[in-house]
């Protein structure tokens, strides 16, 4: 596998660590050569995973109550933003077809803003369903490193 694509894939699969992790994963690019990961791990899972454990999680110890609260914040967060999200559609909707078939006098300003505000109700929730679901993913991986057994 050439350089670039292991690292291409790799930073896919870490698609959760934050801007400061994924300059420290650049920096382990350049200290290490790729060709001598790739003969050590063959695979770029089993680097992630390893990168992983070593790098990003360390050795905290978490219990099972992590796992819970991971998983009912993540549950609960997307039901919240997918509801957020259906509000801006069911309001751009509207908008367009108060354009279409008005049945009420409103202003053409009124309406632009509602519209507007939708466009950018679903743009910000969309950004922050990707940005929660990282901070949850990256929970739920911390807990399956370093679980209590």
């Amino acid at each position: 596998m050439r350089k670039d694509v292991f690292e291409y894939k790799v930073k896919k699969e870490l698609w959760y660590l934050n801007r400061r992790e994924k300059n420290a994963l650049t920096q382990y690019f350049e200290k290490h050569r790729v060709e001598t990961i790739q003969q050590q791990f063959s695979t770029p899972r089993r680097f992630v995973n390893d990168y992983l454990q070593h790098e990003v999680f360390g050795t905290r110890i978490v219990s099972s109550g992590h796992l819970v609260t991971s998983l009912v914040g993540l549950l609960v967060s997307n039901i919240l933003l997918l509801g957020l999200f259906i509000t801006g559609l069911l309001l751009s909707l509207s908008a367009v077809n108060y354009f279409i078939q008005p049945q009420v006098t409103l202003s053409i300003g009124t309406v632009i803003a509602v519209l507007f505000g939708a466009i950018v109700l679903m743009i910000g929730t969309v950004y922050l369903m990707k940005r929660v679901n990282a901070f949850f993913t990256k929970r739920l991986l911390l807990y399956k490193f370093n679980k209590v057994n």
